[in-house]
């Protein structure tokens, strides 16, 4: 049932031409197993990113915690454009510049910038060298966004989320 309501949301949702269509699978693997994701989940992005595709309009998808084993499989078996948050451990399980190396050519990759120890409790030279790593890591050839991974905590200090922008302008256009 689920399959079908998103299937159908997805085929009205192209017909008003957005700037993209977004994935939102948080948890994916932390929900389920692998085999539960393929039974369940894949089928459907599989069918959504086609959809997109066929249609011209990029799809996203936002899969926190552990998604290595994701990324490797949306890359192969489906036609997903770009995937965020990458996060790193202990959330997460992504190494970017790796990542990139794998990937690079065929996904848009977003994130890897730690949400608590950087964002949240590190200091806005932390936030600096965490931006300017993962510039490093993955922005060459293009197809890199710089970002958080996943969202930043309601008491990020201000400073910290300046500066990301400012690493974003300064070091991160190319």
């Amino acid at each position: 049932m689920w399959h079908e309501h998103t299937i159908a949301l997805v085929r009205h949702a192209v017909r008003y031409k957005p700037d993209y269509i977004m994935i939102g699978a948080s948890g994916l693997l932390t929900l389920q197993s692998p085999e539960l994701f393929r039974q369940l989940s894949l089928p459907t992005i599989k069918e959504v990113t086609a959809i997109a595709r066929e249609h011209r309009i990029p799809s996203h998808l936002h899969a926190c915690g552990k998604s290595r084993f994701l990324v490797d499989v949306f890359s192969v078996e489906t036609e997903l454009d770009s995937v965020c948050p990458l996060e790193i451990p202990p959330m997460g399980d992504i190494e970017l510049s790796e990542i990139k190396r794998l990937y690079g050519k065929r996904l848009c990759l977003k994130g890897n910038i730690h949400t608590t120890e950087v964002m949240l409790l590190g200091s806005v030279l932390d936030v600096e060298h965490a931006a300017k790593k993962c510039i490093d890591d993955a922005a060459g050839g293009g197809a890199y966004i710089l970002a958080t991974g996943d969202q930043c905590g309601r008491d990020t200090p201000y400073e910290n989320l300046f500066k990301l922008a400012e690493v974003s302008r300064s070091y991160g256009t190319y």
